[in-house]
Formats: C-alpha cells, sequence, structure tokens
C-alpha cells in the first residue's frame, strides 16, 4: 500500500513537472479586463469637473440646456471680464504695500530693516508676522517677540513669502455665508493651499519657489468671484447642472485668476503660468513653469477630492492625468500633501 502510495506521488510530480504552466495565463481574459477597467476608469476622471461639483454641492453636471439662472451668472462673468476695472463688491482690493513688499521680497539685497518697514505700513501684515515668529515652529524660547524687526529676522524671507501669500489671499476666500458660499470657500482654500505647497515642492531647483507657491495660491480666484456671483444670483433653489455652465464658468473663472492676478501685479512668471490654464482643450508643457502649476492643480484637486469621499485614493489617477513622464515626482509630491495633512490633522485641521 505505501509503495503504492509513494509510485502515486511521484507520478504526480513527474506529471506536474512535465507540463509548463505560465501563471501569467491564469485567469487570463478576467484580470485583462479588470485591468482595462481601472485605466479606463482612471482616465475617464475629470478633476477639474469632479472639484466644482464638490464646490457648488452638486452631485454631476448633465448635459442639459443652460437654466435662466446659469445665463445670467455667465452673463455677469463676461460683464467682469470686459470691464475695465474690478467691482471692489465682487472681489477686495490687494492692500497697496504688497506689490512693493513682493518686489523687495524678490531682491536678495532687501534688508531686514527695509522689510521692516515696508510691512509696518498694514497693521494686520504686522500682527500676523509678530504672531507666526511667536509660534513654535519658528521660536522656541520663552520670551515673547515684540519688535517687528525681529520677527522679520526669524521668519526669514521664505517664511514672510509664504505668510504674505497666505495674508494676501486669505480674505479672498472668506465669503460670505451665501447658499454656495458657505462651503464652497472651505473647498476652495483647501484645495489652494494644498496647491501652492504642491507648486512650491515640484519647482524645487527648477523654478522659484515664491512664484510657485504664489500661483498654485492664486488658482483659484476667479472661482470665488463665480461663486460670489451664484450667491448674489440666487433667488430660490436654484443650481446650476448644465454641462454648458461648467466647461463655460470654467473657463472664465480661469481667465479672472488671471486678470486678478495682472490687476495685482503679481511676477511675470505667475501670470504667464495662469494664463496657460485658460486653455480647457489641452494643458502647458508638463517641463515648464505653467506645466508645473497645471501639475500641481490635478495632484491637489485629487488630493482634495479623496479627503471627501468624491474619488478613491488611486494613485494611478495621477499617473493616466499627467502621464509618465516625472510621474514619481508626482507620487512624492501627493505623498508630501498627505503627510502634511496627517501632521495638520493632529491639529484638528482638516487640509493643509
Amino acid at each position: 500500500m505505501w509503495k503504492a502510495l509513494m509510485w502515486f506521488l511521484k507520478w504526480i510530480k513527474l506529471a506536474e513537472s512535465s507540463i509548463s504552466v505560465d501563471k501569467s495565463d491564469t485567469f487570463p481574459l478576467e484580470d485583462q479586463n479588470q485591468i482595462e477597467l481601472e485605466k479606463s476608469r482612471a482616465a475617464s476622471i475629470d478633476f477639474d469637473k469632479n472639484f466644482m461639483q464638490l464646490v457648488l454641492s452638486i452631485n454631476v453636471f448633465t448635459d442639459i440646456a443652460p437654466s435662466r439662472f446659469e445665463q445670467i451668472v455667465l452673463e455677469q462673468l463676461d460683464e467682469l471680464l470686459l470691464s475695465s476695472s474690478l467691482d471692489s463688491n465682487i472681489l477686495p482690493r490687494l492692500p497697496a504695500v504688497i506689490p512693493q513688499l513682493l518686489s523687495s521680497l524678490k531682491s536678495d539685497d532687501s534688508s531686514g530693516k527695509l522689510l521692516a518697514e515696508q510691512i509696518g505700513r498694514d497693521p494686520v501684515l504686522v500682527g500676523e508676522v509678530i504672531k507666526l515668529a511667536n509660534s513654535p515652529f519658528y521660536y522656541q524660547n520663552n520670551q515673547k517677540i515684540n519688535s517687528l524687526q525681529r520677527a522679520v529676522i526669524i521668519l526669514g524671507q521664505s517664511g514672510l513669502k509664504r505668510l504674505i501669500a497666505n495674508v494676501v489671499m486669505k480674505p479672498i476666500f472668506n465669503v460670505q455665508d451665501g447658499f454656495f458660499g458657505h462651503l464652497a470657500k472651505n473647498y476652495l482654500w483647501a484645495q489652494s493651499e494644498c496647491c501652492a505647497h504642491a507648486s512650491s515642492f515640484l519647482s524645487k531647483n527648477r523654478y522659484d519657489a515664491f512664484d510657485a507657491y504664489l500661483a498654485g495660491m492664486a488658482i483659484n480666484i476667479g472661482m470665488i468671484v463665480t461663486v460670489r456671483i451664484l450667491d448674489q444670483m440666487h433667488k430660490g433653489r436654484e443650481t446650476p447642472r448644465s454641462m454648458t455652465f461648467y466647461t463655460m464658468a470654467l473657463s472664465k473663472s480661469r481667465q479672472l485668476s488671471a486678470r486678478i492676478a495682472e490687476n495685482w501685479r503679481f511676477p511675470a512668471p505667475v501670470l504667464d503660468a495662469l494664463a496657460e490654464q485658460t486653455d480647457l482643450n489641452g494643458h502647458p508643457d508638463l517641463s515648464s513653469f505653467g506645466g508645473v502649476v497645471y501639475a500641481a492643480n490635478r495632484i491637489s484637486q485629487l488630493h482634495v477630492l479623496v479627503k471627501e469621499g468624491r474619488v478613491s485614493d488611486n494613485i494611478d489617477l495621477l499617473t493616466y492625468s499627467l502621464g509618465q513622464q516625472n510621474s514619481d515626482r508626482y507620487l512624492r509630491c501627493y505623498a508630501e500633501l498627505k503627510r502634511i495633512s496627517s501632521l495638520d490633522s493632529k491639529k484638528n485641521a482638516k487640509y493643509v
């Protein structure tokens, strides 16, 4: 009996060794179909559309004719784009000291004393600079810093640049709690901060980090204007739902972002990069500065959409959207946003 059993096992082993089994052919059709399905889903993700649906708190844009409400909003956006000046009721004016301060920060010759003098002209900016200089991130001693010049030295140019960008942009996103604005402002600010971080990350050793940070921070200014107009025109239960509204509002919002940044005299590379984002039928050369901002916008949109449960946390979404070129850099950037967000969540903050 044992001899028979041993002979049988030996025969099975010989039989297995004589058959060439390609493991990759195991359930080949099922596996291949699943892979193609995942690729198709990833490639079909429209980041801009998903993000605008999140911002406006709607489920989906559909192929229907634009409503009268949508038409009025689009007409208002056209009037803004054609006007020679921006309505201060729609968008707050940039503090007068900011353009001069930005110019000084771009110069390597600017001293701490000069920067302190310029910052001292804006009480809000003074308060924010001293507040940040006294934060644990910058200062570890128990003695409080009250001197503006000392605070400027502690922050350094890098810290000042980011602080100014945040101080300049934050009030823009504090729209009134209208029907659309009360949620939209949080999503738009969150994505703008993420985009600023991502732009700066992707620009390392390639482009000016502050220009990149500023461009990322400014990318949603036009959408904030659109949300304000939506709130102003909203009379009842109207909600934008047409694909026509989505594409036209997105295009006009991008144009407004570029127009507002130009009006604020942002640095030329920032203006050029924002202008390149207005073409919805393509994207900038991803090796250019405009391409860096484009990629940062996609990465930051994915980050926020994942946190809000609008899309799955699938890293392939970035690869299919931005291509294989620089994919490692994009994945590291996405991981960096998640790291910052994780650290921030420990401080009871939702976004970076």
